[in-house]
This record gives C-alpha cells, structure tokens and sequence, in this order.
C-alpha cells in the first residue's frame, strides 16, 4: 500500500516528469546513482501508467536508468534424489517466463498487451526521458557449478547453450525493438555472476573456468557488436573473501575479460559487498582488485547493494560509508535496489534522495565522486577560466569562500585516497 501511495504521489508531480503521455523535461541534480536494478517477478505484469508512475519516480530519485534484470527467467527447482545436481536434463519440471513473445523460448507470457511487457516498459521509457538496460536469461542453473575443478562436460555444454541462448535474445530484441526504442535501450546485462571461483583462483583448473564464461560472455559480446555495437554490456560479478584473496580474482578475472572479447565501452560494474555486510576496508579492498582487473580494459562502476545479510534494507548510513570507501575508484556507481528497497518506504527513501543528491566533498564537477578532475575544475577556477558546476562542494575549509586554500586540502584529500 505504502509503495502505491508513494508512486502515486510521484505521479500528481508530473509537472516534474509525465503530463499524460507527454515527457516533460525536470531539472536533473547530480547524483550519486546513475541506475538501479528491477527484476522481472516484480514487474512482468505492469501497467504503461505502472510503468511510468514507477519510472518517474525512480528519475525524480536521480536515476537516468533502470537494469531490467532478466527478460527470460528459468527456475529448475531443486534436482530430484538420485539424479545428477550438474545435468540440465534432471530438472524435468522446470519453469520459464519471457517478458516477450520470443522466437526462441516457450514459455509464460505477460497478462498485458498480448504478452509482449518489454514494449509496454519501453514506451513507458520513452515518456518519462528514462533508458532501459536489458538483462537477457536467468537460469538458476548456473548455480551448480563454480566449486570445485569442473568434472565431466556439463558445465561447458550447458554454458555454451546458455550463452547461445543470451546472444540470440540480444539480436532478437534488437530487431524487434531497436528500431522503435534504440535510445531508450541503455544497453545490455549480462545476467551470470561471476564470483571468486575456487579452483579458477587457487589455479587448480588449468584455466578452464576462465576460458567456459569467457566463451560464454563472447556470444553476447558478438551479438551487441553485430548489431548494436555503440550499446554496452555489463556485468556484475561478486565476491567472498572467505574463497581467495583479491589479487588472485584479479588474476582469474583479467583472465575472463580477456576470454570474452569485452570492449572498453562494456561495464564492469562489481557488487561491493554491502549486503554481505562487509565492512568499509574489505570494500575498498576488493574493489581495488576488480578495478585493476578492468582497468584498460572496461569501463570500472560499483554496484552498491542496499540491503542486509537479512535481505531487508540497509539503513542509508551504511549504504553512505559503503559508498565513500570506493567511489573515487568507479566512473560510476549504480544500486541494487532502490526500487525493491527503499522507494516503498517514505522515510527510507526520503534519506536515500537527501544523501544522493547531496554534494560529494571536493567534487566540484558534480558527477557524483571526487577525483583528478575536479581538481583540474578547482584550477581552471582559480585561473579565472571556468565556473564550477557545483562551488559549495568546493569550500573544503568551510570558509564561505573558494580559493587555493581550498585547492590545497583538495590535494591532500586525493593523495589520501591514492595511499
């Protein structure tokens, strides 16, 4: 109910976003946040004025994009006694979902419009000036590898039918979508997670998990590249300290990305472990590790989960220390998930927009984190040269004024973050 109020609220606002079907355009703060996540249970069977009331929202939040997870499910159960847990074949019962009437999955459809929910989201997209990143398939089976040296062949045969599958999901919305939406589709998500796979990090596996994924994520590579090639892909690989040390998933991840063909234009986009509860030391840490991973070789984000090792939400102070630990390290920072975690709740979500949309200190450029840019603003400023997008952020001294002292504790404040 109180999620309803709430999009409803964002709704009456529209001045702010929506006039009927009309996008009208509000004024965009800078945020800390630039997408976060959906998945397609909560969302399969909305309306376009659902969609676009929650759209809305989530821009008037400081969103430009919200990551569809999945837009093809599978959920094979639990593997009967006595049957293989690796063989795809076992599962006789499993389910699926498509949020559209693809070519290449028999599976339930969507009560609205005909079956085809993707259209509906997209046309919502476009009238609220949002983007849509497109996961392509979810299959909990994915979940039965990764522990151990892969025996047999089950592992790579059922990854190169699942990458084959995602690949042809890519084209197939592309052809069917793009035309029509290809500026509101943000680009694309891989859906595995890669984590800090045991014997891939002790290097127990001659290499073979490295070179099954990266096989896997190619076909996806090949597919946006054959027919989007300015759109990206993401991905959002995890990890547990519990398995390895940083620099070993360093190793085994430049590794995949080398095997999978990734471009400078994809997203790395690791989850930083806030929902683990990990503390803001183990964040920096580790994310250092993934960004040396993809570093020259992928664009660097941070995933910044909002919730507890008890799947509620996090409260915004934690997700606020996470945030600082490893911003300066990321281009960008996206959440999981503002929607399933705090946009319900007033209160929450009150706290989340106050903190987002509140000036990082020192980032005088405003895109949400400081760095060697905004100390070449700081200069340009100084020199008389340029304005700053953002001055109060630029009086560290809390003086009421932006001089070169303040350029000073810039210095210090980056050389802090580099040690």
């Amino acid at each position: 109910m109180k999620r309803l109020f709430a999009a409803a609220v964002s709704a009456m606002m529209c001045c702010l976003c929506i006039t009927g079907n009309r996008a009208v355009s509000a004024e965009k703060r800078p945020s800390k946040f630039r997408a976060t996540f959906i998945q397609n249970w909560y969302c399969r069977d909305w309306t376009q004025q659902r969609w676009e009331q929650e759209l809305c929202s989530a821009r008037e939040a400081g969103f430009d994009s919200v990551v569809v997870q999945s837009v093809y499910d599978i959920v094979r159960g639990e593997c009967p006694q006595g049957k293989n847990a690796q063989d795809p074949a076992a599962y006789s019962s499993a389910e699926s979902f498509c949020m559209f009437p693809s070519e290449h999955t028999a599976a339930y459809h969507s009560s609205q419009n005909g079956g085809d929910e993707l259209a509906v989201a997209l046309e919502a997209a476009r009238n609220t000036d949002m983007k849509l990143w497109l996961g392509t398939v979810s299959d909990d089976m994915w979940w039965k590898y990764g522990w151990g040296v892969p025996e047999g062949s089950f592992f790579a045969d059922w990854s190169e039918e699942n990458g084959s599958l995602g690949a042809d999901l890519i084209t197939e919305m592309w052809s069917r979508y793009g035309g029509s939406y290809g500026q509101q589709i943000a680009g694309w998500y891989y859906v595995n997670e890669i984590w800090n796979m045991d014997a891939a990090c002790l290097g127990e596996d001659n290499g073979e998990y490295a070179r099954i994924i990266g096989s896997n994520i190619k076909a996806s590579v090949s597919a946006v590249q054959e027919s989007c090639p300015e759109k990206p892909l993401l991905i959002s690989p995890f990890y547990n300290p519990d398995i390895s040390g940083p620099q070993q998933y360093t190793a085994f991840l430049r590794d995949i990305i080398e095997a999978g063909g990734l471009r400078p234009q994809d997203i790395y986009a690791g989850q930083d472990g806030g929902g683990k509860e990990y503390g803001p030391a183990v964040i920096r840490q580790w994310a250092d590790a993934q960004k040396k991973a993809a570093d020259g070789r992928m664009t660097f984000w941070i995933n910044n989960e909002c919730f507890g090792r008890d799947m509620t939400a996090k409260p915004v102070s934690a997700l606020r220390e996470n945030y600082l630990a490893a911003a300066d390290l990321a281009e960008g920072n996206i959440l999981f998930s503002w929607d399933h975690y705090y946009a319900s709740d007033e209160e929450l979500d009150r706290q989340f927009r106050e903190f987002t949309f509140e000036p990082v200190r020192g980032d005088v450029n405003g895109d949400g984190r400081l760095n060697a840019a905004d100390l070449a603003a700081m200069q340009s400023f100084l020199l008389g040269r340029a304005e700053l997008g953002v001055p109060s952020a630029g009086d560290l001294c809390a003086d009421g004024t932006v001089d070169v002292f303040d350029m000073i504790a810039m210095r210090k404040m980056l050389a802090a973050h580099e040690g």
